[in-house]
């Protein structure tokens, strides 16, 4: 991984850096078709900004099908099974990440043979290649906050099948430092598939590893239960890579502010949301049909933790070079700092200069 000084607009004193991950689009076959073909696509949509989004509907047999709503999206699903029983049946839940943070599995989840087509836009995507950055930046961030000597409590919100976890604690140093998880969803499909993927580290139920089936916009933004539950500063890190952008500004806020309570001193949040800035945004969210979701720029995720009462020293913001996922860390108790991103002497002057992340 290399990071670097942040080149686009942000706010003048906001710490944000870019990021540049090797990823499996890199080695791949075909990547210019598949990305000159989404390109396309994206700037037609753009400039039919009333198009709308494919539905999935039901026959009378119950079988869902996929209904597109204009050319662009027609043309994306034609001749590619796969892209359209992903749409179809695992979109937006848990296991429609799997696939994308897993493009050389022979199968989606649900049976579906994966077919040429569809993997490549699965490989080659810029928003899947941005999926799987987010990750990237996760496992790097999360480093520094699961090496206590004794104990290390994670807990991961909406955490789905927890690949990006398991992957960041593969990649994690640990010299016999135990790490804690608690993965909270409400997808019990999900939980699942990550109880199978967490045996295969070692990672078992009853010992390191605590599942929880919950709903977080009734557990934790319209009441306190799952605060409650957990309770208040147990742990050294929490997550909530893939919820953050399902919430309005006002659910957001309240969200983040019972996230951070969860955490000890000296701790961190993480959370990520797609960017308004993003560079094939509407192939994603008109042409495939992601929907439900809030895309922020970068001053308006500033906006939403300033509301939640955290100052801006106490975040650092990464955005992968793909552009479409902002993450942020948000430190708790920031009485010492946690050490500083590896920048050159003098690199980032200006608006965006890097701070010392503390």
């Amino acid at each position: 991984m290399n990071w670097q000084p942040f080149r686009g607009d942000a706010p003048e004193n906001m710490t944000i850096f870019s990021a540049s991950f090797p990823d499996v689009s890199d080695q791949w076959p075909m990547k210019d078709d598949a990305a000159r073909e989404i390109a396309s696509l994206d700037r037609a949509l753009k400039a039919e900004p009333a198009l709308r989004p494919p539905r999935v509907e039901y026959d009378e047999g119950g079988q869902a099908v996929l209904v597109p709503q204009n050319r662009y999206s027609e043309q994306a699903f034609r001749n590619r099974p796969a892209l359209t029983a992903w749409r179809t049946r695992l979109v937006p839940s848990a296991l429609a990440l799997f696939v994308v943070q897993n493009p050389l599995e022979d199968r989606l989840p649900d049976g579906t043979k994966m077919d040429s087509d569809s993997r490549q836009w699965f490989i080659h995507a810029n928003d899947a290649i941005g999926v799987r950055s987010r990750a990237r930046v996760l496992a790097a961030l999360v480093d520094k906050y699961i090496h206590n000597e004794s104990e290390n409590n994670w807990v991961s919100l909406a955490s789905g099948a927890a690949i990006p976890v398991l992957e960041a604690l593969r990649e994690a140093k640990l010299d016999g430092q135990q790490v804690y998880l608690t993965l909270v969803d409400k997808d019990p499909v999900a939980l699942s598939w990550a109880e199978t993927m967490a045996a295969q580290e070692g990672i078992v139920v009853g010992e390191q590893l605590t599942l929880l089936r919950r709903n977080l916009l009734h557990t934790l933004v319209r009441n306190e239960d799952l605060l409650l539950e957990l309770g208040e500063q147990q742990a050294e890190l929490v997550d909530a890579l893939g919820i953050f952008e399902y919430f309005n500004d006002t659910d957001a806020v309240i969200f983040l502010q019972r996230a951070l309570r969860l955490v000890k001193p000296g701790g961190a949040v993480i959370v990520s949301n797609m960017l308004t800035s993003s560079p094939q945004i509407d192939f994603v969210l008109r042409g495939i049909g992601w929907e439900d979701i809030y895309p922020r720029s970068l001053q308006q995720l500033q906006d939403i933790h300033l509301a939640a009462g955290v100052p801006v020293e106490n975040v650092t913001v990464v955005v992968p070079k793909d552009g479409v996922y902002a993450v942020m860390e948000i430190r708790v108790g920031d009485e010492k700092p946690h050490g500083q991103f590896p920048l050159p002497e003098g690199e980032g002057e200006g608006g965006n200069r890097p701070q010392s992340v503390a």
